[in-house]
């Protein structure tokens, strides 16, 4: 990842500083460089912003700094799903009911120590399959699991800085089904996890990891009702309804086991995974065992540790929404269904703050996605219901820019640099 000029302790001042200078430019005027250099630039001047519809099939590119769209993409349906690649130089529209996948370069190219800003495009690679759902992105590599055929397929971010992207590996699950696909690291080696369809029908019930050759090298036999995965550096989890199929790297390549949470945990299943690639750890959704009192819980699994522990509890009648994670700081972000965001220590799971008033109160059905994507000091928040996008500081919790957008923006992704502090701009 592209590291800016200026060492941490001077980059937290100059973030503090540039969210000064943006709560005052509320006329969405261009906001400068926070030092004198003509060469140093914030950040936020090398990040891009796509946010696609929730009911029209189109999706803009905007320049985050000062709200200009830059692009807009005629998409075949809404998107279902917008994410970014490990570098940030890409972003992700997978369109589930079209059965496609399009990929945006964000025009923010890194030239050594130096970045260019150009305008952002669209490839002419896209991956046309059958309902494109999950996916993963773990480094180089971001997986797709296509539901209405059961393949998954791998691309390295890698191929497509040069010039050549390309569908790298594949793997026929064994027949159309909700499943997932994600990538586990061994060194620089890359192994391929996913869950093969269920001979009996319904959700998967085992997870198979596969090496470059095609050949099964480990698995966790018993994953009944699996749903949900995310995988980081030091491994890969997918929910069962008992508990957590956890894979890492070991000393002879990778190693699996079924973890059964215990204690205050007990009795809960993984429902569904988040992660942002870079992160220490997994976001966890837990929900109990069927015949047990309801719960949903949100925990921080470690894959390193297998360890599992669960945050505060937002409040009783809050639900999260939407969920993100902020990989440089080690923060959890989640969209509350009171409109609310709440930012959480990663290493002290505590609350650091809660941001009221981001988005008008989410109905607890028939609401449109309100999707949330961080970076290092900002987060973006998607509000349909007011065709805005909000930028909020993740440092201070204030509202940086409520841009307008028109229409219902639902899904959304950060482009270009992801950590905060000055970068150095040529042509």
């Amino acid at each position: 990842m592209h590291r800016p000029l200026l060492p941490r302790s001077f980059r937290s001042a100059s973030a503090a500083l540039f969210a000064v200078l943006a709560l005052a430019a509320c006329d969405d005027s261009v906001l400068g460089p926070v030092d004198d250099r003509e060469d140093a630039i914030p950040a936020i001047e090398l990040q891009r912003l796509i946010v696609a519809d929730a009911s029209a099939p189109t999706a803009r590119v905007l320049a985050l700094h000062d709200s200009e769209v830059l692009q807009t993409i005629a998409l075949s349906a809404p998107a279902s799903l917008v994410y970014r690649s490990h570098t940030g130089r890409f972003g992700v529209v997978q369109q589930r009911t079209a059965d496609r996948v399009q990929f945006v370069d964000s025009g923010i190219e890194a030239h050594g120590d130096h970045f260019h800003r150009d305008s952002p495009s669209l490839l002419s690679f896209e991956l046309s399959d059958g309902l494109p759902t999950h996916h993963s992105v773990n480094g180089d590599w971001i997986s797709v699991f296509f539901d209405g055929n059961g393949r998954a397929v791998w691309m390295r971010e890698s191929d497509k800085l040069a010039g050549s992207p390309r569908v790298a590996f594949e793997l026929d699950s064994g027949g159309a089904h909700h499943s997932g696909s994600a990538t586990m690291m061994v060194g620089n080696t890359p192994y391929f996890v996913y869950a093969p369809r269920n001979p009996a029908g319904g959700l998967p019930n085992s997870v198979n990891v596969r090496n470059l050759q095609g050949e099964l090298v480990a698995e966790v036999a018993s994953c009944p009702v699996m749903h949900g995965n995310a995988a980081i550096a030091s491994g890969v989890v997918f929910g069962c309804q008992d508990g957590v199929a956890l894979f890492r790297a070991g000393a002879a390549g990778v190693t699996a086991e079924k973890i059964i949470p215990t204690g205050d945990m007990a009795g809960l299943g993984l429902r569904n995974a988040y992660a942002t690639s870079g992160a220490s750890f997994i976001l966890g959704q837990f929900s109990a065992l069927p015949g047990l009192p309801t719960q949903r819980v949100l925990a921080l699994i470690d894959p390193a540790t297998g360890s599992i522990q669960r945050l505060p509890a937002l409040p009783a009648d809050v639900r999260d929404h939407t969920r993100a994670v902020e990989p440089v700081k080690g923060q959890v972000v989640l969209l509350g269904t009171d409109g609310a965001l709440y930012i959480y220590s990663g290493s002290t799971r505590q609350l650091e703050r809660r941001v009221a008033g981001v988005v008008p109160a989410i109905p607890a059905s028939g609401a449109a996605v309100h999707q949330v994507d961080v970076v290092e000091g900002l987060a973006a928040v998607a509000s349909p219901s007011t065709g805005e996008v909000v930028v909020v500081s993740l440092d201070t919790g204030a509202i940086v820019r409520r841009i307008n957008v028109g229409g219902a923006p639902s899904r959304l992704a950060i482009l270009g640099v992801t950590e905060a502090g000055l970068y150095e701009l040529e042509g």
